[in-house]
């Protein structure tokens, strides 16, 4: 079977390995249906995330198949969403893990990047209670399309977006757009988003948002108070302190600001205190999902309150994974989320037709 392998910064090889073993007790044999690289992935690859240690085997957005009946909660052929974090599971010790706070476990590791046996590969075994039923039809049709929306699931509950909020988003990647929705599906009456690259604005018009805007900074402070007077939340999907003095500006009273990108190592964000203050400013900060945070993705998405289909840019078999990361960080502009899948599966539905093979 193929298994993608990042030996270094840069050094990405497909490999030919043998399939796992037998599931054990408590564990879920699976086949592969696709993955979504993030940023975390190709940081991994440009050798700058400083939780790697290679060989790695990246991937941990996916959605995969169950590939026989060992295990008597999991049907053979039935679909699953990997939850890729890992914690410690000890439930006297670890508080986190006893308020079912995965998330906050400070022994947390995540398939694929601190947990160096991620999910490009195209069989895996895994701990049953890592894998979150779906319905079958949804895998096959949105994939691993849910992982961002799990984030996103989790930072709109942070934020307590509610009926009739104003939102803006700053950065129109796959989780700031999958933020966008799911506010929508919350109630959000208007949602704004701010990217520096224009091409977003075509995605963004295909999911039904027409405020956009490139510009930032005075301009981006300007256009957002022309458009809707202020907002009640902003979600950072970019958590720099020039995006934190954007929305202390643009905040209603009352507000919430909400850091969504993942932080460096020794990262600090300069906040215009003074705003936070005479406003009654809130900041959230918003780290990684729980599985309560999958089943209310999964939810939206099986309702039909949230279609993500158009948040896939390309589609890649695993065979051409260096080819995949390269689309991703060679051309920003037109993509939003890369998908990898077993070779075969190309162009076997909707989902893995768009772009395949490029």
């Amino acid at each position: 079977m193929k298994r993608v392998v990042v030996t270094g910064p840069g050094q990405i090889t497909v490999e030919e390995v043998e399939p796992p073993g037998a599931a054990g007790p408590g564990e879920v044999s699976l086949q592969l249906h696709t993955v979504g690289i993030c940023g975390g992935d190709i940081a991994l690859l440009a050798g700058r995330n400083p939780l790697v240690s290679y060989p790695v085997v990246p991937g941990h957005e996916c959605v995969a198949t169950v590939a026989d009946d060992r295990h008597p909660s999991f049907a053979e052929g039935s679909a699953v969403v990997v939850y890729p974090t890992f914690a410690c599971g000890d439930r006297r010790a670890c508080r986190a893990c006893r308020e079912d706070r995965p998330n906050h476990c400070p022994r947390m590791t995540v398939l694929g990047l601190s947990r160096p046996a991620g999910c490009l590969v195209e069989r895996f075994v895994l701990p049953a209670n890592q894998c979150i039923p779906i319905p079958t039809e949804l895998g096959a049709r949105v994939g691993a399309l849910l992982e961002p929306l799990a984030v996103a699931a989790h930072v709109t509950a942070r934020s307590g977006v509610r009926p009739g909020d104003s939102v803006l988003v700053l950065g129109s990647g796959a989780i700031g757009i999958a933020t966008g929705l799911t506010a929508r599906a919350l109630g959000a009456e208007r949602v704004l988003f701010a990217d520096i690259r224009p091409g977003r604005s075509a995605v963004l018009a295909r999911l039904g948002f027409a405020d956009f805007s490139t510009r930032t900074d005075a301009e981006l402070v300007e256009w957002v108070r022309d458009t809707a007077g202020g907002v009640d939340v902003v979600y950072d999907t970019v958590t720099i302190s020039s995006t934190a003095a954007v929305a202390s500006r643009v905040l209603e009273r009352g507000g919430r600001y909400c850091a969504v990108a993942a932080a460096k190592a020794g990262q600090r964000l300069e906040l215009d205190y003074q705003s936070f203050y005479q406003r009654e400013l809130s900041l959230i900060g918003c780290r990684n999902y729980t599985p309560a945070d999958f089943e209310a993705a999964i939810a939206r998405v099986h309702s039909g309150q949230i279609d993500p289909v158009a948040l896939r840019t390309g589609v890649f078999g695993l065979t051409a994974a260096e080819h995949a990361f390269a689309e991703l960080t060679g051309r920003p502009e037109e993509n939003v989320k890369v998908l990898l899948t077993r070779d075969e599966l190309l162009g076997s539905t909707p989902l893995l037709s768009s772009g395949a093979g490029r």
